[in-house]
């Protein structure tokens, strides 16, 4: 077999096409799941993230529809950040996180969250808690 200048083009173009296949699918099976690994890292886990207005660190705690996480996250800790929320505190109570914080004027505020349990990892649902 004869190697012209066209086949060694034509493998190399294979041979990055296939290296390029391969990286794709190692980032996708080793992405960690959303989640925490218990209640309370979730608890910590939000804690930052809403004090540090980390926006792909909240993504990644949700119990949201993935395709809409990462906007929805942003959103969210830029709207904390325009309301000036400041000391956040999560605290849970059973199934139930319940976020404290101050406003810009120091008037405080909370609101809960559903924490459920899937697959072995621990998400913060941002829809109301069913009693």
């Amino acid at each position: 077999m004869k190697f012209t200048r066209r086949r060694l083009v034509l493998s190399g173009v294979v041979v990055l096409a296939v290296a390029w296949f391969g990286y794709l699918t190692t980032l996708v099976a080793t992405e960690p799941e959303p989640g925490a690994d218990s209640a309370e890292q979730l608890r910590g886990e939000l804690a930052v993230a809403l004090n540090e207005r980390d926006a792909a660190g909240l993504a990644d705690l949700l119990d949201y529809p993935q395709a809409d996480r990462e906007n929805f996250a942003q959103s969210y800790v830029e709207d904390l950040g325009d309301a000036g929320v400041h000391d956040v505190r999560v605290v849970l109570r059973g199934e139930v996180a319940v976020v404290e914080a101050e406003l810009r004027d120091g008037a405080p505020f909370s609101y809960a969250l559903a924490v459920k349990e899937s697959a072995g990892r621990w998400l913060a649902g941002f829809s109301p808690p069913v009693p």
